[in-house]
């Protein structure tokens, strides 16, 4: 059974104080993914710190679907300070 990394771990909590959302991780070989639902409005407090936990990722994105927004970051697996 594998271990979602610190880094992973803290970034999920990150989006999910920021939107009050849960967010879903996705786990594979190479890479963790985490996604989570964007709230309607957004403030600038809440955008900011959105974009600030997605910087942390290796590669993040956006999401838009007809049920809503979403954003996605993925942290590969290797050894992170």
């Amino acid at each position: 059974m594998s271990t979602v990394p610190p880094h992973a771990v803290a970034l999920a909590g990150m989006l999910a104080a920021a939107t009050s959302s849960k967010p879903r991780i996705t786990e594979t070989p190479n890479a963790i993914r985490i996604e989570v639902n964007l709230p309607q409005e957004l403030s600038n407090v809440t955008r900011s710190t959105i974009l600030t936990s997605l910087g942390t990722a290796d590669r993040y994105g956006h999401d838009r679907t007809d049920d809503g927004d979403s954003v996605w970051a993925e942290i590969d697996r290797r050894d992170r300070p």
